[in-house]
């Protein structure tokens, strides 16, 4: 029997869930030499990215990546903090920034499966689609 990586990402959550230090050592431990019996270590990346998103929806944790032309004001980043807590109804929002020189103006948010795209350069073609149709 195949297991996904999401079976194995929860299965590893539910046996971590809770443990001492000591405790983790061993699921883990277990959860290496499983993998390893059903030589599924090509999937460790796929199990690790499921594992975080398991974790972090349980503890109302949300990953985010802010991109834009140039860095943002502090009142900026807290409207797009304030806005994520409300649409996601996460307790904690982890906000990643990065400038990206191919951004004219504006910014790309994305978080979970989700992409906001705010860019200028994004608005220019949507109007020129609009224009031609």
């Amino acid at each position: 029997m195949k297991i996904s990586s999401q079976q194995y990402a929860i299965s590893l959550y539910e046996s971590a869930s809770g443990k001492s230090e000591t405790g983790l050592k061993a699921v883990l431990a277990s959860f290496v030499a499983l993998i390893y019996r059903h030589g599924d270590f090509k999937k460790l990346p796929d199990i690790i990215s499921r594992f975080s998103d398991i974790w972090n929806k349980e503890h109302g944790l949300l990953e985010a990546e802010l991109a834009s032309a140039r860095p943002l004001g502090e009142s900026t980043k807290d409207l797009i903090v304030s806005y994520l807590k409300a649409r996601t109804d996460a307790k904690k929002i982890n906000l990643k920034e990065r400038t990206s020189p191919d951004l004219i103006g504006g910014f790309v948010l994305k978080y979970g499966s989700q992409v906001l795209d705010g860019s200028l350069k994004n608005t220019l073609e949507g109007l020129r689609n609009k224009i031609s149709n």
